[in-house]
């Protein structure tokens, strides 16, 4: 049996890095620049983006194993 562990230490070092990103940003529209309607946008589609992996990985709960043939 594999394990995945690789696959998950990958998934949540990825997270952390926008994790990191995500408060950088905060930290620039609290102190550094106002955003602008083009931010807007695009927090729009980081939060887009972040339920749809959330809705990904909740999913990943309710696959059931099938064996190969």
């Amino acid at each position: 049996m594999a394990s995945n562990t690789s696959q998950y230490q990958k998934s949540l070092t990825s997270l952390t890095v926008i994790e990191g990103a995500v408060n950088e940003l905060a930290t620039t529209f609290a102190s550094v620049q106002q955003r602008t309607a083009v931010d807007d946008a695009m927090i729009d589609a980081l939060v887009a983006a972040a339920n749809g992996l959330a809705a990904s990985a909740t999913a990943l709960k309710s696959i059931d194993y099938t064996p190969p043939a």
